[in-house]
C-alpha cells in the first residue's frame, strides 16, 4: 500500500490505449494544494467492484487486445456443444478474462516468451485508492457525496461512445452509432499497477438510455429513476476513464417530475490549465482501499445549451468555492 504524503505534487499516469508501441503509463504533474482536504482512511473494496474496475482497464488498453481475442476464441471453443450468442460469449469473456490473463502472462514468463513490462504489471492487478475530487481537461469534478457539503454541482458527466455498444447488461442488441451516456459521479478511483501504471476511473450512476433519456423540443432530458450498469451484477460496467468524460449540469424540469434538463458546459478561461499533459490530476485524497487476493441520444450542440444567468452564477461561485489552488 502506498500513500502519497507530498501535499503539493501528485503524479498520475493515464493508460495510452491508442498507441500500443508507446509506454502505457505516462507520468503527468499537476501542482495543487491538498493539505486542507486530506482525509485518509483504510477500507476494503469488494471483489466484484475490483473485478469490474480491473476489467475496464484491461478492456481499454490496446496492448491487451491480442489476449482478449485469444480468450474469446477459447471461450467459443468451449461452448461448441451448444449454440451460444455473441452476447453470452462476451459475458463469459468479461467475467473470466482478468484471471485468465494473469495465468496466461505467468505461463509466458515461465516459457521464456517475450512479454513487455507493461503487460506484466497489468497482469498482477492493481492497488486501489479513492478521491473525492479531480481535475481533468479543465473541468473540476466532485463526487456526489462531497457535493452534499457544497453549493455547487460538479458531479454531472457525459461520455460519447462511437461504435457497437450494449445499452445495458440486459440489452442483447448491439447498437452501432455515437451514443451519449449521462451519469452522476459516485466514486473516483485510482488503480495503481506496481507503481508503474496508474489509471483513474470514475464510477457513476448511469441513466438507462432506453427509458431514462428523451428529447423535448431539442432539449435533452434524463431521469435517474431509470438506471443502467448499476454495478450490482458482475456483468455491469459502471466505470469510465476520467480522461473520457465531459462535464454537464443537471437542472430539474418543473414540467416533468423526476426529469432533469442536461446543460453541457464549456470550459471557461478560468480553467485553462495549459497543455493536455498538465490537465489531469486528483486534488482530494479521500481514502485508501486495501484490495483482497448505454439508441442514439441527441446532442445539444458542441458547446451545449447557452448558460443561463443562474448557471453563470454557479460557474462563477465554483471558481472560489474550493480551497484547492491551481499553480
Amino acid at each position: 500500500m502506498r500513500n502519497d504524503d507530498d501535499s503539493h505534487q501528485n503524479h498520475i499516469e493515464e493508460s495510452n490505449k491508442l498507441c500500443p508501441d508507446r509506454v502505457i503509463g505516462r507520468k503527468m504533474h499537476l501542482g495543487v494544494s491538498i493539505h486542507k482536504r486530506r482525509r485518509s482512511s483504510n477500507t476494503e473494496i469488494d471483489e466484484k467492484s475490483l473485478t469490474q474496475e480491473h476489467r475496464y482497464v484491461l478492456f481499454n488498453i490496446e496492448a491487451v487486445t491480442p489476449f482478449r481475442e485469444e480468450h474469446k476464441r477459447i471461450v467459443k471453443g468451449q461452448q461448441r456443444s451448444r449454440r451460444v450468442s455473441d452476447y453470452e460469449i462476451n459475458k463469459i469473456h468479461g467475467q473470466h478474462f482478468a484471471d485468465w490473463f494473469k495465468r496466461r502472462v505467468a505461463h509466458m514468463q515461465q516459457q521464456g516468451d517475450e512479454i513487455t513490462e507493461d503487460l506484466k504489471w497489468l497482469a498482477r492487478g492493481p492497488l486501489v485508492k479513492g478521491y473525492s475530487g479531480y481535475l481533468v481537461k479543465g473541468y473540476r469534478f466532485h463526487t456526489k457525496n462531497r457535493e452534499k457539503s457544497l453549493r455547487t454541482q460538479n458531479s454531472g458527466i457525459v461520455v460519447s461512445v462511437e461504435g457497437a455498444n450494449y445499452a445495458s447488461c440486459r440489452d442483447r442488441r448491439l447498437v452501432h452509432s455515437v451514443i451519449n451516456y449521462y451519469g452522476k459521479l459516485n466514486d473516483i478511483i485510482e488503480l495503481n499497477y506496481s507503481g508503474q501504471i496508474r489509471v483513474v476511473l470514475f464510477k457513476c450512476d448511469w441513466v438507462d438510455i432506453n427509458r431514462g433519456c428523451k428529447i423535448d423540443n431539442g432539449v435533452t432530458l434524463v431521469n435517474f429513476s431509470y438506471k443502467a450498469h448499476t454495478g450490482v451484477n458482475l456483468a455491469d460496467d459502471p466505470y469510465v476513464m476520467a480522461s473520457q468524460v465531459e462535464k454537464v449540469f443537471y437542472v430539474g424540469d418543473p414540467k416533468h417530475k423526476n426529469w432533469e434538463v442536461v446543460r453541457h458546459v464549456k470550459v471557461r478561461d478560468a480553467f485553462d490549465m495549459g497543455s493536455v499533459d498538465d490537465q489531469v490530476g486528483p486534488y482530494s485524497n479521500d481514502c485508501t482501499f486495501s484490495v483482497p487476493n448505454l439508441h442514439t441520444i441527441g446532442d445539444d450542440g458542441e458547446d451545449g445549451i447557452d448558460i443561463t444567468p443562474e448557471m453563470e452564477h454557479v460557474l462563477d461561485f465554483e471558481e472560489n468555492d474550493d480551497d484547492t489552488m491551481i499553480f
